[in-house]
């Protein structure tokens, strides 16, 4: 009995007139909510982030109060930061001037652009090349590739990601975390330090033995470093 009554409470609803009728003397029962929650670790390594002197810029394609939300949630935004001079949509920075585009992506603060096409992110991603900053982006989706392109190190998602996307980066995440490229900066500035330490170490070993060659060559007398 319920099968037949299911079947046709289906051929009722493909019929579009009839959906005044049921959506009248309805009785309001409450909201549903759907939230994608942030890993726990984001808001640690957005912090590793700002201590390393690395600013964090969010852009999606959610609204902006969505984005205003998550973005004050993992302290992207700081607390009673002006959100009219931190957060914008994809068309609002379009329409300003580039002194304007600038001076929004300037700052240590973080920034948050919602709403925007691809366009907009490559845009973004250019404006702050010619500012001398060193970009890095992230990204998942065909949209995100020409921004990917254009960034400095285009980090690509390598389980949701698509194919278009991991062909534009230089970058691909196996694990699609963030917290992971914060290690992989930090395993790089270590590898970077370690690497200028040598090289002072040698410097400063090889130039008394250089020195001493070149003057024993010169004076004509035996070489100090036969022995060796």
């Amino acid at each position: 009995m319920s099968r037949v009554t299911a079947a046709n409470a289906s051929k009722e609803l493909e019929e579009t007139s009839k959906y005044n009728h049921f959506e009248s003397n309805c009785a309001f029962v409450g909201y549903v909510c759907l939230r994608d929650p942030v890993r726990p670790e984001v808001a640690g390594a957005i912090a590793e982030c700002r201590s390393a002197g690395i600013n964090v810029i969010m852009i999606t394609g959610d609204a902006k109060e969505t984005a205003v939300a998550v973005a004050k949630e993992l302290s992207i935004l700081a607390p009673g930061a002006d959100l009219s001079k931190t957060c914008f949509t994809g068309a609002e920075f379009e329409a300003l001037t580039p002194g304007q585009k600038a001076a929004a992506l300037s700052g240590s603060s973080g920034k948050v652009f919602s709403r925007v096409e691809p366009r907009h992110k490559r845009e973004l991603v250019k404006v702050l090349i010619s500012k001398g900053e060193i970009v890095a982006m992230t990204g998942d989706g065909v949209n995100d590739a020409p921004a990917l392109k254009q960034a400095h190190i285009g980090i690509a998602m390598g389980i949701t990601g698509t194919e278009v996307a991991k062909g534009a980066s230089d970058m691909v995440l196996t694990d699609d975390n963030f917290a992971t490229i914060v290690k992989a900066v930090e395993e790089g500035r270590s590898i970077y330090s370690n690497m200028k330490a040598f090289i002072r170490y040698l410097i400063s070993s090889n130039i008394g033995e250089v020195a001493s060659i070149f003057f024993t060559a010169a004076l004509g007398i035996p070489e100090g470093f036969n022995s060796v």
